[in-house]
């Protein structure tokens, strides 16, 4: 009873307190959500992305089946027919047993059974049974067709329906409409079915139906509706009562010969986690069918998928949890200010109760309950925010996607939209992240907690006189000591030209988003220099102040003074805000470079928008010679401007690249020509002006219309063989099988052009309709479109196919780059960057506003006795403006620069990867000002805050109780 008393008293206690501190406990708390929200959404959405991808990999687009689909199947033609009472068990077993072992919801389930082939004749005298069979036929059951069927004529099967001769019962069967317009099968005509061998059994059938599916891709539909045209469908009771009786003789033994078991499961909350018991529940069911029934095999299922799900997904956790990590820092560092001020303020407090015996671990146990309190209502909270944050991060196409910050975003509708897209499920893995962001939290506050109780009232007076110390980091030189790891990786890229991060990176030099270095290292560097740099601030200060003190005016100088004699009380909000903004900047210029990388790595590998590889009309035929009929062109091609027919087409031009060969000094040299129609390609083509000495593309084709015969030559080439505008060139060019010697004269030079890459050799571009004559006529060419992002591209290759034209390959620009917009490494890192920067951008303004608050109640006394000396109201508001906007203006300035800093050296280390394409055309690294003009306008709004802030609680402010209180907490 006492220890329950005892914990109810230390409960009340520590609630007291928070109620207390309620200003610095509450943003404890908002910085815990964030910190456990950043920490749980990202295992939440590496789950839910590989989830995802799971579920389209497991999708069969050909057969439609649902992801979690197992079809077990026995072929009596491979393993001889079965008896029905061999069915039964398994059949049993796996309707029954299989799915309460295999542990996920039974979506439906499908049994289907047919007999062997038999020989299909028309019932009547034997004298007019034809020779041959009028097909081969099986009779079967389907469990649920009623449902996905549509009967063109006729009924559904009925049982034991007589025939009107008396003799034996007539199975009523269901023939497809495909049988039925085939052998002009009717309703309710009498047929005969016999077994093989003279001795087989027979089976009379009446057609009760003609059938066709309702919908051929519904997930119904184990095989494609058209495997069945040759069985004669049944209900199972006929089948059980009339067609095994009347199959399974001595003679032909077993009936059975196909079985098919269909079951689709609902595998939408399969997670890592759950994959190995997954998979060792269906071993045991498979051992299981093969003990009922040898041979039964399961010939569909996820299984090959889920082997390597758990580990891909595992992968992207870790990735983007090292991603993370900066952001996630960053708030911590919050947490640790804010918990470094809960305890400060309560350091008297805790000074008074050393001194009446109250022990350190009482004092611990205070800090524990408080941080448990505040811990248990922040995971949950967290987590709901981690789930959120998830969705968002599905969602992203770049940093600080502004669709993300859309009202939409926060909708129901899209809420639940986004749901259905990427559902998310909370794992044992979030749970972990989660618990582990409240206990840094616990001991953000436990540590300086425990640091403090170490002194009595005198001790801390004590210590309360050294507070004008540097931060330790600076006494003992730890901020140049974490100089050194980005030092060396800068060092290394220069070196190598990347950083690789063992099993993590993998392919890691071949893209960074899966090589976390590449990132960490210019964060680092931000870090540690912006640590170091801090330094100079106090002396930046005293220079200020030893300017002021030779102005006229007592507010510059109490400003420039007080920043520089308590520095270290400035430290955490500076460095706090300063590594905010230089992640930003680093983050946003980096998203703008690789995003404008990707559009104009895709736009040149392409072309254009939309590049057609389309086929003319051959002349020659397989057996006319291969030499052509004089006057006779072998390609017959459309007008290209036929395209501009074709609704979302809104220019079109002819490119066609071919195989060339230059010979200059006996030397041959394999190369690629491109032909083109120099006065339409500008309105299709893309084209960069640093690709030819920053020359417009429309100044490359004045120089192409000069004269017919003239080529643009690689810039490489022309140096290595010494050519200069208006030499002659001959090139060898081959085209469709022909090949012929083209003269041409040089007109310019180029550094890259659109679809050609050095790595190929030397590479030309020239008039088309010059290569098509000096071969002898037109050739096969590719036609690049210039479209609307409206109009899909597969609409548009429909319309050129209406046309007669033969689009052998098209390739969409944009489609290409919305498919690696949305691979899951690069959605997570934009994603997380974005989520967590505002996150962080927003604890870094309520950060600066306590920040204000606290001081100024710390100086409380201070500013009394500045106001009864006789400051006036405006001079103090001043004051306190001045320190605030110093702090900022330094902590915006050295994120700023630190972060293009970073940006110009760092970047251009992510052009990564071994293939031509990745290397052309080469990076250009951009600075995202406008973004950063948001940033600089969210700390502007900041200031104004705090200002006002402060200004009310100046004019809240009784001189007299400072200058009589002495202090105050």
């Amino acid at each position: 009873m006492r220890i329950t008393l005892t914990i109810l008293s230390l409960i009340t206690l520590a609630a007291r307190r928070i109620w207390n501190h309620r200003l610095l406990m509450l943003c404890l708390l908002l910085g815990l959500v964030v910190a456990v929200g950043l920490l749980s959404s990202v295992p939440l959405y590496a789950d839910a992305a590989r989830n995802k991808l799971l579920q389209g990999e497991l999708t069969d687009a050909g057969t439609h089946r649902p992801p979690f689909a197992f079809l077990w199947r026995y072929v009596g033609t491979w393993h001889g027919n079965v008896k029905w009472q061999d069915y039964e068990p398994v059949n049993a077993y796996l309707a029954e047993q299989a799915p309460g072992i295999i542990g996920l919801p039974v979506e439906f389930q499908v049994h289907h059974v047919a007999s062997d082939n038999l020989r299909l004749f028309p019932t009547g005298d034997a004298a007019f049974i034809p020779d041959e069979p009028l097909m081969w036929a099986s009779v079967g059951f389907i469990t649920g067709l009623q449902e996905h069927i549509q009967l063109l004529e006729g009924r559904f099967p009925t049982e034991n329906q007589p025939t009107p001769q008396g003799g034996a019962e007539a199975v009523e069967i269901l023939i497809s409409s495909k049988i039925a317009d085939t052998l002009g099968l009717q309703v309710g005509e009498l047929y005969t079915l016999f077994a093989m061998g003279q001795d087989g059994a027979q089976l009379s059938v009446r057609i009760a139906g003609v059938w066709r599916p309702i919908d051929p891709s519904a997930p119904f539909w184990f095989y494609q509706p058209d495997a069945f045209d040759d069985i004669f469908l049944t209900s199972q009771r006929a089948f059980v009562q009339q067609v095994v009786p009347a199959l399974e003789t001595q003679a032909t033994g077993g009936c059975t010969a196909s079985l098919i078991w269909y079951q689709v499961y609902d595998g939408s909350r399969v997670r890592p986690a759950h994959v190995n018991g997954l998979l060792e529940k269906v071993s045991t069911v498979e051992a299981r069918v093969a003990v009922l029934l040898n041979n039964t095999e399961l010939g569909i299922s996820p299984v090959p998928a889920l082997q390597g799900y758990g580990e891909s997904s595992g992968v992207l956790t870790l990735t983007l949890t090292i991603f993370s990590l900066p952001v996630i820092g960053l708030v911590f560092y919050f947490i640790s200010l804010i918990a470094g001020m809960v305890v400060r303020r309560g350091q008297s407090e805790i000074a008074i109760m050393r001194s009446r015996g109250i022990t350190r671990r009482q004092i611990s146990g205070i800090y524990t309950l408080e941080g448990l309190l505040i811990g248990g209502i922040g995971l949950a909270g967290g987590l709901m925010l981690g789930r959120w944050m998830a969705q968002l991060m599905s969602r992203a196409r770049t940093f600080l996607d502004p669709t993300l910050w859309s009202y939409r975003a926060f909708s129901p509708t899209m809420s639940a939209g986004a749901a259905e897209t990427l559902p998310i499920v909370f794992t044992p893995t979030a749970y972990g992240y989660a618990l582990l962001g409240v206990a840094l939290t616990l001991a953000a506050l436990l540590i300086p907690a425990l640091a403090a109780s170490k002194y009595s009232i005198v001790t801390l007076r004590w210590e309360q006189a050294r507070a004008l110390l540097a931060p330790v980091w600076q006494r003992y030189f730890l901020d140049i000591l974490l100089l050194v790891p980005p030092l060396y990786g800068w060092y290394q890229l220069n070196k190598q030209g990347s950083i690789a991060l063992g099993a993590v990176g993998g392919a890691a030099g071949q893209d960074p988003f899966n090589n976390p270095l590449l990132f960490l290292t210019p964060v680092l560097f931000c870090f540690s220099l912006g640590l170091f740099l801090i330094r100079l601030f106090p002396l930046l200060m005293r220079a200020l102040a030893w300017l002021a003190s030779r102005l006229e005016g007592t507010t510059l100088l109490l400003t420039s003074r007080q920043l520089a004699r308590a520095a270290a009380q400035y430290t955490g909000p500076l460095l706090l805000l300063s590594l905010t903004v230089s992640l930003a900047t680093f983050s946003a210029s980096m998203a703008v470079t690789l995003d404008d990388h990707l559009w104009d790595q895709v736009y040149y590998q392409v072309g254009s928008d939309l590049k057609l590889v389309e086929l003319g009309e051959s002349t020659q035929d397989g057996d006319q010679p291969a030499a052509p009929i004089e006057d006779e062109p072998q390609w017959l091609f459309l007008p290209v401007g036929e395209h501009l027919n074709i609704p979302g087409v809104q220019a079109a031009t002819r490119v066609g690249n071919y195989a060339a060969t230059a010979s200059i000094a006996k030397h041959q040299q394999a190369s690629r020509i491109l032909g083109i129609d120099w006065t339409e390609l500008p309105q299709a083509a893309f084209f960069r002006p640093d690709f030819a000495y920053n020359e417009s593309l429309g100044g490359l084709m004045n120089r192409l219309a000069v004269a017919t015969d003239s080529i643009l030559v690689s810039s490489g080439f022309m140096a290595q063989q010494g050519l200069v505008v208006g030499d002659p060139l001959v090139l060898n060019v081959g085209a469709a099988g022909e090949f012929a010697d083209v003269a041409f004269t040089i007109v310019g030079g180029l550094d890259l052009f659109p679809t050609l890459y050095s790595q190929d050799g030397p590479f030309f571009v020239a008039n088309l309709d010059h290569i098509h004559n000096s071969l002898g006529g037109a050739f096969p060419y590719d036609v690049w479109l210039a479209t609307d992002a409206a109009v899909p591209s597969e609409s548009i290759v429909d319309g050129v196919r209406d046309l007669g034209l033969v689009v052998v390959t098209s390739q969409d620009a944009r489609e290409t780059i919305l498919a690696e917009q949305t691979r899951p490494e690069r959605q997570g890192l934009f994603g997380l960057l974005s989520v967590g920067f505002v996150a962080a951008a927003v604890l870094t303004v309520i950060g600066f506003l306590v920040y204000a608050v606290v001081s100024f109640q710390r100086r409380f006394i201070e500013l009394g006795m500045l106001r009864a000396i006789g400051l006036s109201a405006g001079q103090m508001a001043a004051l306190l403006t001045g320190e605030l906007a110093a702090l900022i203006l330094a902590g915006v300035g050295l994120g700023t620069g630190l972060g293009v800093w970073a940006s110009s050296i760092f970047i251009p280390y992510f052009q990564v990867g071994n293939d031509k394409m990745a290397s052309v055309p080469p990076f250009i690294v951009q600075i995202a000002w406008d973004r950063l003009g948001t940033i600089f306008a969210l700390y502007g709004v900041m200031f104004v805050i705090a200002v006002l802030l402060l200004v009310v609680l100046l004019i809240r402010m009784r001189v007299f109780e400072a200058v009589k209180l002495g202090e105050t907490v």
